[in-house]
């Protein structure tokens, strides 16, 4: 119940509720926080995964060869959706340990005073703030699930604009963990986060183009 009510101070007061985390929580409970934050996402998943296959819409608009791997890459995903949201949760625990490393290394070398095992708490946290999505990530889960393709569709871009807002709103949150935790400016709890934040983003694209083409070539196996 305790990380019902740290999301809701988050929710509400979320730079105060950070620093009241900061003090009153263990490490335990910040990596508690991060396993929910993302083993809930992934159940979510799972049950949407239960929904027919959709393929993409538009394809006639695209170039022939970028509507081929467009197709082979959602009937890949949809066969594999089950595994997916399993790899999700190993691949997003990694990248936010990453993270929390490389932010570690980037705020002591500016002069923090923090340790890791602080941060990584409070990064718990911050990760349970995008739980706040998971209501609309619900329903758009329950759309697939009922096969309601362009219902879906328009509603998937409001969720999708709302990750948007909730990952620029976690990384605000992290920047003021970073500066509170290591006792640094703003602009260099910016500078230890604006870096590794990049890095994620990064891999995640990295990691999404391989799936493509990994789809392809088993498709033309």
């Amino acid at each position: 119940m305790f990380l019902l009510a740290d999301l809701v101070d988050l929710v509400r007061h979320p730079f105060s509720a950070l620093r009241l985390i900061d003090r009153r929580r263990g490490l335990a409970a910040g990596l508690t926080a991060l396993a929910v934050s993302i083993a809930l996402p992934a159940a979510v998943a799972e049950l949407g995964a239960l929904g027919p296959f959709r393929p993409p819409a538009n394809l006639g608009s695209l170039p022939s060869l970028t509507a081929q791997g467009a197709d082979i890459y959602a009937r890949w995903v949809y066969m594999q959706r089950y595994v997916v949201p399993l790899y999700g949760i190993a691949i997003f625990a990694v990248l936010w340990l990453a993270a929390a490393g490389l932010i570690h290394l980037i705020a002591r070398a500016l002069g923090g005073r923090g340790d890791f095992a602080g941060l990584v708490k409070l990064l718990g946290f911050v990760a349970l703030a995008g739980l706040v999505a998971l209501p609309l990530e619900l329903v758009d889960a329950l759309l697939k699930l009922l096969g309601a393709a362009r219902l879906e569709m328009a509603f998937g871009q409001l969720v999708f604009l709302l990750a948007v807002t909730v990952f620029l709103w976690q990384n605000a949150l992290l920047v003021m963990a970073t500066r509170d935790h290591y006792a640094i400016s703003t602009g260099r709890a910016v500078a230890a986060v604006v870096g590794p934040t990049s890095v994620v983003i990064v891999l995640v694209l990295a990691l999404i183009i391989l799936a493509i083409i990994l789809a392809i070539i088993a498709q033309q196996t």
